[in-house]
């Protein structure tokens, strides 16, 4: 199984290859140029990357994203780095990408690489007791995700959409659930990877 990883940092690069298998071939990527060279020739089956390697230049993010859609059969992890929140958890924001950081547990991480999806997978079966749907917010859930990452409190929100504060509350236990985080900044960071990467998170 092939893996490139495109991240500057020597200890996250040493702690990934420590953690993938023997029968997985890793390469390196420099810059975002190499890892596009890279999966058109390879066709890795896993990508690692670096938050902050799509911010070196403005028109990686758009690049990055049609290589998402050019690639579907690859898993790409994109690691949040513009954050120094804790942070175990990981997101399904598309079937083949998941944003997490650096934080994310090493048991986790190894069964997400046993995804069913990925060729040579030791044990699929371990990746069964994950939740590998892509996070999706009803409609009415998005509208309030606008609103409070706009700056927006639970009584404007209230009274913009028309709604209960009861209910706004409601909203946001539920963008909390579905992104696995309490903390706001995390949610926010989720959110602009998402708009970044992707056309945003699923709406139902």
């Amino acid at each position: 199984m092939q893996t490139i990883i495109l991240d500057p940092c020597r200890y996250t690069r040493l702690g990934l290859q420590q953690l993938l298998t023997s029968e997985q071939e890793i390469s390196y990527a420099s810059s975002f140029g190499q890892l596009q060279t890279g999966c058109v020739r390879l066709k890795p089956s896993v990508v690692f990357i670096n938050e902050d390697c799509m911010l070196s230049q403005s028109h990686n993010k758009e690049r990055l994203g049609e290589l998402i859609t050019d690639c579907p059969e690859t898993l790409f992890f994109i690691f949040m780095s513009r954050t120094s929140i804790h942070f175990e958890e990981y997101i399904f924001v598309r079937k083949n990408v998941i944003i997490t950081s650096k934080s994310i547990k090493a048991a986790t991480l190894r069964q997400l690489l046993n995804h069913p999806s990925l060729p040579q997978a030791q044990d699929p079966a371990s990746c069964a007791a994950l939740d590998i749907r892509p996070v999706m917010l009803s409609r009415s859930e998005s509208a309030t995700l606008r609103m409070w990452m706009s700056g927006n409190g639970t009584i404007e929100i209230s009274d913009k959409l028309q709604i209960k504060t009861k209910t706004v509350s409601s909203y946001k236990g539920n963008i909390k659930r579905k992104i696995k985080s309490p903390n706001k900044h995390i949610i926010y960071h989720v959110v602009r990877l998402c708009d970044q990467l992707t056309n945003g998170i699923y709406v139902n």
